[in-house]
């Protein structure tokens, strides 16, 4: 089958007529020839199908821990609660690897509008010799580097977006209705999603005089306000942008500590002038796993699923040389994964400019 895939997708199929040329119902001439019984035999019109192939396949990505000694952990303080932290940390780390690698599918797989581009251009990623652009923000038809924004994210391009999407299909299976209107869900930053608030002449005044739970809303409540649900991320994608190339910035930075060394807050982050915002529809891809297997009769070897779902287990494998008395031990995490696309049209990845965030609280000048 080999390890790449191709995904037949079918496009929406319709009649191409406005359905003002109905004909009239007629009877039969009663003379019994198939040509006379219009009544019963209607003339029917031929639809078109429209198929799109897309390919896709498993991408890993794998980590493991320094080795671990039995004989250093002897001598070591509350060695349990130690260790157990020590896993806590493994946790989040397998948290942060899917949820940056789900950022990073459904900004290549979706298509990418720039703020202020008056166009609405949907960029797609670009796909050089097979492999995608680094950042996704290229264009496919140039390889050149998508434009970049010229304008922060506005509840007008969201309206206009939402409309659009709705009639390209994203209200089926949307995330939810409210008075029999399909609502959307739009993944943005706190900040962002505050300023869509604040900059809202119609909410100004229900700010003014909100409860106080109202109030604390922006700081990272789901919420549902002008057909979207408001749904916080913490670490959303942000970028730098120079000589016409993409540049992405991580939200923490590496600095040496006691042992070893630590990730603090990037502030490099919280002064990106660009973000990415997403407009999320479920059926934009799915993630497909590996699958488990197969057993091969007179040959058996272990094979499970959580090997290839990012969970660090434990190896301690016993070595002639190296660990002959199976003291050494370190944990492994695989991930394993494709992104299978489905309906790429119905998501939105929207690149805009932000507020950027220092403590000097400078005011925000940005259109």
């Amino acid at each position: 089958m080999g390890t790449t895939l191709t995904e037949l997708t079918v496009e929406r199929v319709l009649s191409g007529n406005f359905e003002n040329s109905w004909a009239n119902v007629s009877t039969s001439s009663g003379l019994g020839s198939p040509n006379n019984v219009a009544g019963c035999n209607p003339t029917p019109n031929n639809l078109a199908f429209g198929q799109t192939l897309r390919t896709w396949q498993l991408q890993t990505q794998s980590y493991q821990t320094p080795c671990i000694c039995l004989d250093d952990l002897k001598t070591a303080f509350q060695i349990e609660a130690q260790v157990g932290k020590t896993v806590d940390q493994l946790t989040q780390l397998t948290k942060t690897v899917l949820d940056n690698r789900r950022r990073s599918e459904f900004l290549r797989i979706a298509g990418k509008l720039v703020a202020g581009d008056v166009s609405q251009t949907v960029y797609q990623s670009a796909t050089i010799n097979g492999t995608t652009v680094p950042n996704a923000l290229y264009n496919s038809a140039t390889g050149n580097a998508i434009p970049a924004p010229t304008a922060k994210l506005s509840q007008d391009l969201l309206d206009v977006l939402r409309v659009q999407l709705i009639r390209d299909g994203a209200g089926h299976n949307a995330l939810g209705k409210e008075n029999g209107v399909p609502v959307l869900g739009l993944i943005t930053s706190p900040e962002t999603s505050r300023d869509l608030l604040r900059n809202n002449a119609d909410l100004r005044n229900d700010i003014r005089y909100a409860t106080p739970s109202e109030l604390i809303a922006p700081l990272g409540v789901e919420r549902s306000f002008g057909g979207f649900y408001h749904m916080i991320d913490l670490e959303l994608p942000r970028f730098t942008f120079s000589g016409n190339n993409w540049q992405q910035v991580y939200p923490y930075i590496q600095s040496a500590t006691s042992n070893g060394f630590t990730w603090e807050v990037n502030p490099a982050y919280n002064v990106a002038p660009y973000e990415v915002s997403y407009i999320f529809h479920p059926d934009v891809y799915e993630e497909s796993v590996q699958q488990v297997g197969p057993n091969i009769p007179g040959a058996p070897f272990d094979d499970y699923p959580y090997y290839y779902s990012g969970q660090f287990f434990w190896l301690n494998i016993r070595d002639a040389v190296n660990n002959p008395l199976g003291k050494i031990g370190r944990w492994l995490a695989i991930f394993q994964s494709g992104s299978r696309p489905i309906a790429p049209y119905l998501g939105r990845a929207v690149i805009h400019k932000r507020c950027p965030f220092d403590l000097s609280f400078v005011g925000c000048s940005y259109s």
